[in-house]
């Protein structure tokens, strides 16, 4: 199998309407925190064992890469440049920084990630539905990237 990568949008966060001070330290909701969890105990067996787990600062983003750690107990780095509204350009400086490895998870934020995706394999982000706490998962074959898969917590509870 080629180089996966995983782009992960943080879990549920709490509403930036409650929230009044830096939106960088925003929270995850504990509904959030559980549903991630829950969502992992399906989706570990797909995940790959020594990946490098890259995450943005931000509170909400990394903590649910701490959870994702935890659960697949891999090696997590914070990436200033993962920071909400980063450009397909900053994630591409990440992904060659870190991407020396088989396998990378990028733990960021909408419409960063969507925006990536589309950068990597020309899928128009209006055809991704990127919700809180999906996880897709690229690979890499003769060169260029593509999606294998999106996956979503909310298709759990369906």
């Amino acid at each position: 199998m080629g180089k996966r990568v995983f782009l992960v949008r943080h879990a549920k966060a709490l509403k930036r309407e409650k929230w009044n001070k830096d939106d960088c330290l925003r929270p995850l909701t504990e509904e959030g925190i559980e549903e991630f969890k829950k969502f992992l105990d399906w989706l570990e067996p797909i995940l790959p064992e020594k990946a490098l787990i890259v995450s943005s600062p931000c509170e909400r983003a990394l903590h649910t890469a701490k959870i994702l750690a935890e659960k697949i107990r891999s090696e997590l780095k914070v990436e200033e440049l993962l920071s909400p509204d980063a450009e397909p350009e900053d994630y591409l400086k990440v992904h060659k920084k870190y991407g020396k490895r088989k396998n990378l998870i990028l733990v960021g934020h909408e419409p960063d990630l969507s925006l990536f995706l589309n950068y990597l394999t020309c899928l128009s982000p209006s055809k991704i539905a990127f919700k809180k706490g999906a996880v897709a998962e690229l690979r890499k074959s003769n060169g260029s990237y593509s999606l294998f898969a999106l996956f979503n917590p909310k298709s759990l509870n369906s």
